[in-house]
């Protein structure tokens, strides 16, 4: 891989405005990081992070980045990756440290927060405990203080991990790793799952964090524009080519009026035309005035989470072939929607038709037993995918449970599954930890087609990818539901995305639907203020 190092105004050890020095606290000379078989999974890559300044790490999924940032940690793929080149932390070769010394060192200088942060949150403890378990000596003020820098509320102290948004969730991970004020940061996409004007404010807390506390922040991002706007260096990992932007559909206005806001298509058809800029042919509108061949329909959605309202009155209609996208901040209760609809979340209330069959609305929902049911793919699929599970083997169980795929038939379905999200068969033999981030979401999207799903949920499948595999997988989306059949719901913060793949949208705030319509009409006139902050 090619390592390219670009760097703004602060340059190692030059001196500040006070003519002090700055020390590198991140020295990397040639880091390579091997796989057990050789192959090269990150590097070579060189660079110094001075004491003060943001280093952003970059480059397309697969390319290493964070295989480079567990490095400065002493974390290894594997038990029997090996390494060449070496990586200062510190004043610490932290490659070379035993076990105990390389404890010592994480608990004394340094602090990460990974992709999948949620994991780390142990769910049985509040907010204010899982601060204090990192900064036990830490006052009240210090952790209101934190929680603040992060966008969150005092009220958050209360909550368990469960009761959070993934953004919510990544928030509170970032919360734990500035409250320890270790002289070294490196944060993993720490600003994926969160709307604009949130995004832009963090990146600006980390900047001047950065020079508050004379620490070093290494940051990765696929938002290059606000990476690269709060960046002293730039370490470019392979080869990065811009994405070009997606275009923007055509269609109707439609946006619902009153105090109780919809997302039921109109019956006039706006839905009809989008199916047919997809090769569709229109269906008659039904007597009742419903539009035609609905797949899922949900009425007066509600969902609460240990007493606390997290949706309220959602409707939402999804045809065959149809792609709706669900934005709002981080918070408004987009996943929560999500898990109701797959019938993974508790307490929930409303109605919910499949193909005009009623269906439980509750985690107490049957499974669908074959084809035509309703599949969800999440956010991290590290945590999603068994890491003991080969490529193979996830395939391999929904095929046999709801496909009834005979044994002797599971390679050639499973090469197909993998040739239908663009994957080659020689996956099928590789563990998680073996596959790129793009790689991991496409085995995951694999996965529920194997259910031949008559509904496909994407809760922020795109957000940690970059923009030329986002755009990618979004692509994939748009075929599979041309060629299947299938109703898609987006979740994303990505709005360019939005635009390109989505033709109707609604927006959520506080649990409520605020707005909803044709999405080139709302992103470009938004009405409501929660639409103009995603915008940002």
């Amino acid at each position: 891989m090619n390592v390219n190092v670009t760097t703004s105004a602060r340059r190692t050890a030059e001196a500040d405005g006070a003519g002090q020095v700055r020390a590198d606290l991140v020295a990397v000379d040639g880091l390579t990081v091997l796989g057990p078989d050789g192959r090269e999974l990150a590097g070579p890559a060189t660079f110094r992070i001075p004491a003060g300044t943001v280093t952003a790490l970059t480059g397309p999924s697969g390319s290493g980045k964070t295989t480079v940032m567990r490095a400065l940690l002493g974390q290894l793929p594997s038990a029997a990756a090996r390494t060449t080149g070496s990586a200062s932390v510190a004043g610490h070769d932290v490659l070379a440290l035993d076990r105990v010394a390389l404890q010592r060192f994480r608990r004394q200088h340094i602090a990460y927060v990974g992709q999948d942060p949620g994991s780390a949150l142990n769910p049985l403890l509040r907010v204010r405990a899982l601060l204090r378990e990192v900064a036990p000596r830490a006052p009240e003020s210090t952790l209101i203080d934190t929680l603040a820098l992060v966008g969150l509320s005092p009220d958050y102290l209360r909550r368990r991990p469960g009761e959070l948004s993934g953004g919510q969730q990544r928030r509170v991970a970032l919360a734990r790793a500035l409250i320890r004020r270790t002289g070294v940061l490196v944060l993993d996409e720490p600003l994926a799952g969160l709307h604009g004007a949130l995004r832009t404010d963090i990146a600006g807390q980390l900047a001047a964090l950065a020079r508050e506390r004379s620490a070093a922040i290494l940051l990765s991002g696929h938002d290059t524009a606000l990476v690269h706007s709060i960046a002293d260096d730039i370490i470019e990992l392979g080869a990065v080519r811009p994405a070009s932007p997606p275009p923007s559909p055509a269609g109707s206005t439609q946006v619902c009026a009153g105090e109780r806001r919809s997302a039921l298509p109109p019956p006039d058809v706006a839905s009809t035309g989008e199916r047919a800029r997809n090769g569709h042919k229109p269906s008659a509108v039904s007597t009742d005035n419903r539009p035609p061949d609905v797949v899922l329909r949900a009425e007066n959605i509600g969902a609460s989470i240990d007493g606390h309202r997290v949706l309220a009155d959602i409707d939402l209609a999804l045809e065959a072939g149809s792609a709706l996208a669900v934005v709002g901040a981080s918070g408004a209760g987009k996943t929560t929607l999500a898990r109701v609809l797959a019938g993974l979340h508790h307490s929930a209330t409303g109605s919910l038709e499949l193909r005009g069959d009623p269906i439980t609305v509750g985690a107490n929902r049957r499974n669908h037993p074959g084809a035509g049911g309703i599949q969800l793919v999440t956010q991290n699929p590290r945590s999603a995918l068994n890491p003991r599970r080969t490529v193979a083997q996830t395939l391999g169980r929904p095929l046999r449970r709801i496909g009834r795929v005979a044994r002797r038939d599971l390679s050639p379905r499973i090469a197909e599954l993998l040739a239908a999200v663009e994957l080659s068969a020689d996956l099928a033999a590789r563990y998680p930890h073996e596959l790129s981030g793009g790689q991991r979401q496409r085995v995951a999207l694999a996965r529920a087609l194997a259910a031949e799903p008559a509904v496909l949920l994407c809760d922020e499948i795109t957000s940690a990818l970059d923009h030329t595999t986002a755009a990618a997988i979004m692509a994939l989306l748009d075929r599979i539901r041309s060629e299947r059949d299938t109703a898609l719901l987006v979740i994303t913060h990505d709005m360019a995305l939005v635009a390109g793949y989505c033709p109707r949208l609604i927006v959520l705030d506080q649990g409520c639907v605020v707005e909803s319509g044709d999405t080139g009409t709302v992103l470009t006139a938004p009405t409501h203020s929660a639409t103009s902050e995603l915008l940002v």
